[in-house]
């Protein structure tokens, strides 16, 4: 039976190349069933040239680009089938260009498949350096406007580059590809830049990214002081209704905080007036998803944030326990310099995880948060103080760039918004379905972080957040 199957499959790839539009969307959609993690048939797509056939058909009538570019999301925690697509002249760009039109109808898949793409070390470098020499318009080009898949500087884009956007407009500048994603990002959330999109994916792709010290050189730069860097552009999704959406800007701030140079950058020295010039203050966006509708005492009220005072009867913590334990990361990160501890400990940090504590259950992030307390209220007078905590107790620096393989939860999405392991030929099941244009908000977030080392335990530290 298994014989008769792929025969029978090995058969229908010969039509994805057949002139007739229906009989290559009938061919594809017979074959997309097979992409699913769990199918032991997906290995066939490895064979001779069908990853190069599938990326081409990207640029095929819309409903077989759908499924082509499904096709490839299910296929892409696999390290041979990323390394392929990479090689293609023109196909990032290509997928670049389809999700800053504002009018395209799979700019979410395509998110989706540059989000898997990008945790490949070599990808997020052509992310990083790739600037595109088309820039975004209000309104619709003229109808001779260059297409997004036309040449510009890729030889063979037509090969393997993403569907045309009508909305794309020749420009003499090419514009960072960073720059761009990040703009629709902002603009796009909640559907308001294309009606066909909420752009929640390319939060992934900012995290994976910033894993990278240009990334997170990215963020953190800016060419005036003056200006906000795009770190400060995307912090207020740690609030976010879409999990993904908030789950991937949390780790991105979590990367940008192993920028030690950067560290009395991100957080406000005080809650008094405006912060300090060209300073990034993420202390109320990382202590907001911590906070519930508990009430504070006058004088613990006085030393918080505004924005964390008095806060509705119906505010709730940040539901998704991998999200809550990237917060408090970042906090233990960023409380390893001597001047964020002391803004931390005079702007009410300790007040609010010892509440989150209290209503903590998950092991792990109740451990995270006993690390902070340990940093924040440990004895720091003239003869003890440490400007930067040691080896012994500081978490470690951010390793490169995850290695395939090296860390089975990576936290690949599927064509039906379900995060699976990967990447391997035996990864763990995805649900099956008709591939959904958007991830389902109600998908735990996975994030491929490697967790911060352990500090050294004290004596009942599970009982020092209620003693000091």
């Amino acid at each position: 039976m298994a014989a008769q199957t792929t025969a029978q499959l090995l058969e229908l790839f010969s039509f994805l190349q057949d002139p007739q539009a229906p009989v290559r969307r009938i061919a594809l959609a017979s074959l997309l069933p097979y992409t699913i993690p769990d199918a032991p048939e997906r290995k066939l797509f490895l064979r001779d040239a069908h990853i190069e056939q599938l990326a081409t058909m990207c640029a095929d009538q819309e409903l077989i680009a759908h499924d082509a570019l499904s096709a490839l999301i299910n296929l892409s925690s696999t390290l041979e089938v990323v390394t392929r697509l990479h090689k293609l002249p023109g196909f990032v760009t290509g997928l670049v260009r389809m999700i800053i039109d504002e009018k395209a109808l799979l700019s979410d898949l395509a998110c989706m498949l540059l989000s898997n793409m990008s945790k490949l070390d070599a990808v997020s470098r052509q992310i990083l350096g790739l600037r595109v020499p088309f820039s975004l318009v209000e309104d619709a080009p003229a109808a001779d406007a260059p297409s997004a898949t036309a040449g510009a500087g890729d030889a063979d884009a037509s090969t393997a580059a993403a569907p045309r956007g009508p909305t794309l407009q020749a420009s003499t500048e090419e514009i960072a590809a960073l720059d761009l994603l990040l703009e629709v990002f902002l603009k796009g959330e909640g559907k308001k830049y294309n009606p066909n999109a909420n752009y929640d994916f390319l939060a992934s792709v900012f995290a994976n990214v910033s894993l990278l010290p240009a990334g997170r050189a990215f963020l953190l730069s800016t060419p005036d002081r003056s200006i906000e860097p795009p770190l400060a552009k995307i912090i207020s999704f740690t609030e976010h209704p879409s999990t993904i959406r908030r789950g991937g800007v949390a780790s991105t701030i979590k990367n940008a905080a192993f920028e030690k140079a950067g560290h009395t950058r991100l957080v406000a020295s005080s809650n008094e007036g405006p912060a300090e010039e060209g300073c990034i203050d993420l202390l109320v966006q990382l202590l907001l998803p911590l906070c519930g509708n508990e009430e504070f005492d006058l004088d613990v009220m006085d030393e918080l944030p505004g924005e964390l005072q008095l806060l509705p009867a119906s505010k709730q913590r940040e539901p998704d326990a991998q999200i809550r334990l990237i917060l408090v990361e970042t906090l233990v990160l960023l409380a390893t310099a001597r001047p964020n501890r002391d803004a931390m400990r005079a702007r009410g940090v300790y007040p609010v995880i010892k509440e989150a504590h209290l209503k903590e259950a998950v092991p792990g992030v109740k451990e995270a948060m006993v690390r902070l307390v340990n940093l924040l209220m440990r004895e720091e007078g003239p003869d003890t103080a440490v400007s930067e905590l040691d080896a012994s107790t500081a978490p470690e620096d951010l390793p490169p760039a995850p290695q395939w393989n090296a860390n089975p939860e990576t936290g690949f999405v599927s064509a039906a918004g379900v995060q699976v392991d990967g990447p391997s030929e035996e990864a763990e099941p995805a649900q099956e379905g008709a591939p959904a244009l958007a991830a389902g908000d109600d998908q735990p977030f996975e994030h491929n972080n490697v967790p911060l080392s352990r500090m050294q335990p004290e004596e009942d530290e599970d009982e020092m957040l209620l003693e000091v």
